[in-house]
């Protein structure tokens, strides 16, 4: 059985008490016009809300330019002190982690030695290896994931190709575009995509998008003020229970461990990393999930 927007936002009505069902999310009807203007901001808060497993991917990312000049049909301009610059995939709603992936970063003559992917200092690397993407140490591919560094920006110097419909494109746009800056060469991202079809998301994620979209349009839909408010209130409250139950499982669901002293997650909270290669950075580690802005003006 397949699940349309439409179905969502009847379900929202029915949250709200509404008698009126919709046939078509874009038939135009007052109902339709009220969700349809609320319907996909809410869908892109509430996939970053959280780490939803429906949602989680791990994809190749696109070259834009590599400072070394090593590789071919791509620029050298690239965002420093960083060496790569990746476009952002175009179903991007949450950028979570770059694993690192046992491929040496060609060096920039100098630049130090590079800093051990498995470790926090430095270590010498074989001269062949600077200058190739060898794995230097050898080590099985079946290692556990481990983050990268990496960071969001924003750059003018590689528009997106002619007659893309830019305003569909999460990140792109006439100025400029948002791209991922890192050391890792051939990077991948692990990122929470933007699962479109509501036949795709498992049922927790379905039960917080109706909730979280009813609580944006009770207002306008309740016949009175007073009623709006109150079912506002109800939709926020099961909102919330609902990315409570989410966040939670992502924590008992993760690989991480307690056993040792991980990097990346105390910093998950915005702390400095201190990196062997170019000192102090100062930008935040973007593996947390995003707070949720709801109707009331509150952040959960």
């Amino acid at each position: 059985m397949s699940f349309t927007p439409t179905d969502i936002c009847n379900e929202a009505l029915d949250a709200v008490g509404s008698k009126i069902t919709i046939g078509d999310i874009e038939e135009g009807s007052f109902e339709a016009r009220i969700l349809i203007r609320h319907y996909w901001t809410c869908l892109r808060q509430m996939l970053r809300g959280a780490h939803w497993d429906m949602a989680r991917k791990i994809a190749p990312l696109t070259m834009l330019a590599d400072a070394t000049g090593n590789t071919a049909n791509v620029g050298v301009a690239v965002v420093k002190p960083w060496l790569y610059e990746y476009a952002l995939p175009t179903d991007c709603a949450k950028a979570r982690f770059v694993p690192h992936n046992g491929l040496s970063p060609n060096l920039i003559a100098g630049n130090y030695a590079a800093p051990s992917i498995w470790g926090n200092g430095l270590v010498e690397l074989p001269p062949a290896a600077a200058t190739t993407n060898a794995n230097p140490v050898g080590l099985p591919q079946t290692r556990r994931l481990r983050p990268a560094k990496f960071i969001l920006s924003s750059d003018v110097n590689y528009p997106p190709a002619a007659g893309q419909e830019l305003w569909a494109i999460p990140g792109v746009g006439n100025m400029g575009r948002t791209v991922i800056l890192t050391d890792i060469y051939q990077a991948e991202l692990c990122y929470t995509e933007i699962v479109l079809e509501p036949q795709r998301w498992d049922d927790l994620f379905r039960a917080a998008m109706v909730a979280y979209l009813a609580s944006c349009v009770a207002l306008k839909l309740a016949p009175d003020v007073k009623t709006g408010m109150a079912l506002r209130r109800e939709q926020i409250a099961i909102a919330k229970a609902k990315l409570d139950i989410a966040r939670v499982a992502n924590g008992n669901e993760g690989w991480q461990s307690n056993d040792i002293s991980v990097d990346w997650i105390t910093t998950r909270r915005g702390e400095q990393w201190q990196d062997p290669w170019f000192g102090p950075r100062g930008e935040r580690y973007d593996v947390g999930w995003d707070g949720v802005g709801f109707s009331d003006g509150g952040v959960y």
